[in-house]
């Protein structure tokens, strides 16, 4: 993943910790991909100052991301669905290769749906890779 793709999500689960000044600035950087002169214009502060104040948050960022993990347990979260995912299209697939065991492919068929479903929390979320 782009480290500006990691910013702009860490700045979704974070952000709220910022000061509403760096928020804002963090904020058009990386959600609305305005240069720093972009921003150093419209918040009447000078372009060295914005990039200060990127640089600090995104190290305030990064060390958040490090005590806190949620980032890092969201991707875990993710691989486990996409195993799960892999697994129940395993035994869906045996089970129409051997022409058996209807019940079974019909349950996994279930399975399948829900894991699905968990996906596309993940899709709309802001935060998907």
């Amino acid at each position: 993943m782009s480290k500006n793709l990691e910013n702009s999500v860490l700045l979704d689960l974070y952000g709220s910790l910022l000061t509403d000044k760096q928020n804002e600035i963090m904020d058009l950087y990386y959600n609305d991909d305005l240069s720093l002169g972009e921003i150093a214009a419209q918040l009447d502060i000078s372009r060295q100052g914005v990039h200060d104040a990127v640089k600090k948050c995104e190290n305030a960022l990064a060390d958040y991301e490090s005590k806190l993990g949620l980032y890092r347990q969201q991707r875990e979260y993710l691989e486990q669905l996409k195993e799960f995912k892999a697994q129940a299209l395993a035994v869906f697939e045996e089970c129409k290769r051997k022409n058996f065991a209807r019940d079974i492919a019909e349950k996994t068929i279930v399975l399948l749906e829900n894991l699905d479903s968990k996906f596309q929390e993940f899709d709309t979320a802001e935060y998907t890779e």
